[in-house]
């Protein structure tokens, strides 16, 4: 199965020798758990259950190109540590709506 998407950092990984330590994010299409069980056998850490269908996983980065390979794998990209996610102590930007509930 063919990825629907591998983000420019992730295919300059895919020739690294380095055994750096690399955070990814991997979109699932299909059964998340067995996907999690086929990570770590390869020696990935899945460090967190991100939603239904997103995988964070820590890896050598000699190992991009094999999880790259993974059966039921929709994308796969970088985790930036300088993206910010917006949460009650967050400010938003000017053009935010505030959340309405009932």
């Amino acid at each position: 199965m063919a990825l629907d998407y591998i983000s420019e950092d992730v295919k300059r990984l895919r020739k690294s020798e380095s055994e750096a330590q690399v955070t990814l994010l991997l979109g699932v299409d299909g059964d998340r758990e067995a996907l999690v069980d086929r990570i770590e056998q390869i020696g990935g850490l899945v460090d967190a259950r991100l939603g239904r269908a997103t995988l964070r996983v820590s890896a050598p980065e000699n190992l991009t190109d094999e999880l790259c390979e993974l059966e039921d794998l929709k994308s796969i990209e970088v985790d930036h540590e300088d993206v910010q996610t917006l949460g009650s102590d967050s400010p938003g930007n000017d053009r935010s709506l505030p959340l309405l509930t009932r």
